[in-house]
């Protein structure tokens, strides 16, 4: 059987106007579906922490640099600018990873023809990038600290009281984040590379 170019830009379920993508449009695509995806994932921590009297909003950032350079740069309820520049940039990063993550296996493998394959895929990434970060990224420094609730024993005349930490926001409002991490993510290299 004599395969034509034509039918297999049809075949592969990404038709694009020039057929074969060069590797730095492959890039931008990877770039812009990361940074929307990271989007999604800050969306609901931050308007969580707007909406609480116990939060404020720009407590992820300020969480992303406490958990690696030290629970001093966290304040819950609080400010601390520097940290929220640096935290931005990590989690600018972390997304950007995400992206490239996502459309190299997304490239390779997933061939989602239609918006429901898509969203569908989208969840199925973000519940295993939330397994990754919570189970496996979050416990090698500081127990997870500042997302996850840290419990701290103090003594108490004599008796050993577990305290918990300070968070950034409930696991659900993570939960939530990293499913619309996945499917923003999804959604965004699908119409990026139907362009």
């Amino acid at each position: 059987m004599n395969v034509t170019h034509h039918q297999l830009r049809v075949l592969s379920g990404y038709p694009s106007r020039t057929g074969v993508l060069s590797i730095g449009t492959k890039a931008q695509i990877a770039t812009v579906t990361g940074l929307v995806g990271g989007l999604g994932l800050a969306v609901p921590v931050i308007v969580y922490g707007w909406v609480s009297s116990v939060h404020s909003a720009l407590e992820l950032p300020m969480a992303a640099t406490a958990w690696i350079f030290g629970l001093d740069n966290f304040t819950q309820n609080g400010y601390q600018w520097s940290p929220i520049v640096v935290g931005a940039l990590i989690l600018a990063a972390f997304a950007l990873i995400n992206g490239i993550a996502y459309s190299g296996f997304a490239d390779r493998f997933l061939r989602s023809t239609t918006m429901p394959e898509t969203v569908g895929v989208g969840l199925a990434w973000g519940f295993v990038s939330w397994l990754f970060f919570w189970y496996t990224m979050l416990p090698v420094a500081h127990a997870g600290a500042p997302f996850m609730a840290s419990i701290t024993p103090i003594t108490l005349w004599g008796l050993a009281v577990p305290i918990a930490g300070p968070t950034v926001a409930p696991v659900w409002a993570f939960v939530l984040g990293f499913a619309l991490l996945g499917m923003t993510t999804s959604v965004a290299h699908r119409l990026l590379r139907r362009q």
